[in-house]
This record gives C-alpha cells, sequence and structure tokens, in this order.
C-alpha cells in the first residue's frame, strides 16, 4: 500500500474488548515456543485513543512509540533501524480510531516495471485495517498479493460469511457503525501461517491478534489510484 508518513494524510482476542469496541470473550493466542517476548508483552503499556489524540489531532509520536514497544516485545530485530526511519509511517485513516482502526507499516520495495511490491504491515492488538480492495489503475491491472505472518497473530477477513454475534463483537463499533465492513469470513493466522487474497478485486482487511503482529505482504505493484475503501469516511487521498 502507498502511504504517505508524517502528519499527511494520505498512504482479534482479549485485547479486542475495549474502548469503541463491542464487549465479547475471544480467544487468546500463544506465543510461539521459546518465544522471549511474552514476559515483555505482559508489560506492555495498552493504549487506548486518549493516548493516540489530543484535541482530536493524531499524535504519531505516540503510535510509533506504540510500536517500538511491539517490535521490543517480539524481538524484532529492525528495531533500532526503524527509530528515525523515514520510510516507516503510521496511519489513522483520518477515522480518529487509531487504537481498533489503524496500522503501521514500511514498503521495501513497489516497483512498476517489474510489477512487485514488498510490504511490512505493523499491527497493534486488536487492531484493524480499514476494509479495502483493489481496482486497476495506471495502466496495471488490479493488485494481488498474499501475506505471511512474522510475529504475533492476526485475524485475516475476506469477503462473504456471516453476521453471527461471534464475529461482530470481535469488530470495531466505529466501522460497524459507519457500515463499512462486508467482510465476515475469516482465518485466524499464527507464526508461519500463509495466506492469498480470495480473488481479484474483493474486499479485504486483517486485525492484529491479542499480541498484535508483524506480517509479511507480498504483491504485484501497488497503486494509490487502485485501492478504495468500504468506508467513504476515509479520504481519497489515503492510499
Amino acid at each position: 500500500m502507498k502511504m504517505v508518513s508524517g502528519s499527511a494524510l494520505a498512504a482479534a482476542a482479549s485485547a479486542v474488548v475495549g474502548t469503541g469496541r463491542t464487549n465479547a470473550e475471544t480467544t487468546e493466542q500463544s506465543a510461539p515456543a521459546g518465544a522471549a517476548c511474552c514476559k515483555e508483552r505482559a508489560k506492555m503499556k495498552k493504549y487506548t485513543n486518549a493516548d493516540f489524540y489530543k484535541d482530536g489531532v493524531f499524535q504519531e509520536d505516540v503510535a510509533f512509540q506504540a510500536y517500538y514497544e511491539l517490535f521490543e516485545g517480539f524481538g524484532y530485530s529492525l528495531t533500532d533501524y526503524m527509530k528515525g526511519n523515514p520510510e516507516f509511517w503510521v496511519l489513522d485513516f483520518g477515522l480518529g480510531d487509531f487504537e481498533h482502526v489503524g496500522m503501521g507499516g514500511v514498503i521495501w520495495f513497489n516497483n512498476k516495471e517489474f510489477r512487485y511490491f514488498g510490504h511490512d504491515i505493523y499491527l497493534l492488538p486488536g487492531q484493524m485495517i480499514a476494509e479495502h480492495f483493489h481496482l486497476a489503475a495506471d495502466d496495471m491491472p488490479a493488485k494481488h498479493e498474499s501475506w505471511q505472518v512474522r510475529h504475533g497473530s492476526i485475524f485475516n477477513f475476506s469477503h462473504g460469511g456471516e453476521k453471527k454475534p461471534s464475529v461482530l463483537a470481535m469488530l470495531p463499533k466505529s466501522q460497524l457503525d459507519d457500515n463499512a465492513i462486508t467482510c465476515f469470513n475469516f482465518k485466524e493466522m499464527n507464526v508461519g501461517d500463509r495466506d492469498v487474497l480470495s480473488a481479484i478485486g474483493e474486499p479485504h482487511f486483517m486485525m492484529g491478534g491479542s499480541q498484535g503482529a508483524i506480517v509479511t505482504e507480498y504483491a504485484c505493484w501497488h497503486s494509490g489510484n487502485g485501492l478504495n475503501f468500504t468506508n467513504k469516511k476515509i479520504a481519497a487521498s489515503v492510499g
């Protein structure tokens, strides 16, 4: 996904219960065997929208700090490199609900000539990427993508499924209230698990599990002009 860093706005498990969310009990994920992150994860601060916004303004520095703590807990090897790296961005999609709807990431490659894309996605516990889909644009076909969980776990949502109470309880209230979710079919993915986009042009999104997640995306070239969001409150410039 092509994103714009800085102040510009361009570019679930037990933790999903909280402010802006319906109450439900969900399955807590266990860390990989031998992972050193567990004690660190337990000590992490529980960030909320009260931390991420001041007078209605998104505090990017707090969002970065939350991800730095995520990296440290996972023993993510790029932690030191990422600090201060301008390619590392955070995004709340202009929705004012970063606790539940947002993401961080780094786009390592986006090569139009050879049509490939490499992206690392960072998600806090229970944090959802806004539902979206990709269409053909800029004389290029619609983006197809696949994902691999590197740390933590995710719930990967795809087209279809039923609006079961247990599923609705996992999802951010802000997005349900906006009728911004059409995907109710999901699979739980843990470290090493892989999945692919169900079909070209279909809506999809992912949500961080109880410990959050670091996910690598492999894809065709990404066009911001071909990126579309189900939530119409998201500005067209996000992409």
